[in-house]
């Protein structure tokens, strides 16, 4: 009785054992790459970035600052802080999702350092020029 219930236990073990051993082998495949996880903490930072940059810009200067018309209009009705907390908590959650699916879909590790690129360029060197030119260097 003891050697069977020994064998029952064995056989369960390594019934178990091999189901995790197929789950890990088929998360690995799925699983977000170092580049992709590298590509989607540099575009939260971004985004955490921006939203420092744009609130201290508009602090400064007014919400007709901020280029974008969408979160100027947003600004206008739901002030600064609520508008830049939603829109970039958002932005987060999206770029969450777009770093799940980017180890699914083959172009979009090649978009997601395209959306870096221009971040940099269309937002974060944009504010760091007029807040240092205007407020640094008068």
């Amino acid at each position: 009785m003891t050697q069977l219930a020994i064998d029952l236990t064995k056989a369960g073990y390594e019934s178990i054992m091999q189901r995790v051993e197929s789950f890990r082998t088929r998360l690995g495949s799925l699983a977000p790459s170092r580049e992709i996880i590298l590509l989607g903490l540099a575009l939260v930072l971004l985004q955490i970035l921006d939203g420092v940059l744009t609130s201290v810009g508009v602090l400064h200067f007014g919400i007709t600052a901020e280029g974008n018309p969408l979160l100027s209009h947003l600004m206008h009705q739901m002030g600064t802080t609520y508008t830049l907390i939603l829109t970039k908590g958002l932005s987060i959650v999206i770029i969450l999702a777009l770093c799940y699916l980017a180890s699914r879909v083959e172009w979009l590790t090649i978009a997601l350092k395209g959306v870096v690129v221009i971040y940099l360029t269309a937002a974060i060197i944009p504010w760091s020029v007029i807040l240092l030119t205007k407020l640094v260097f008068v």
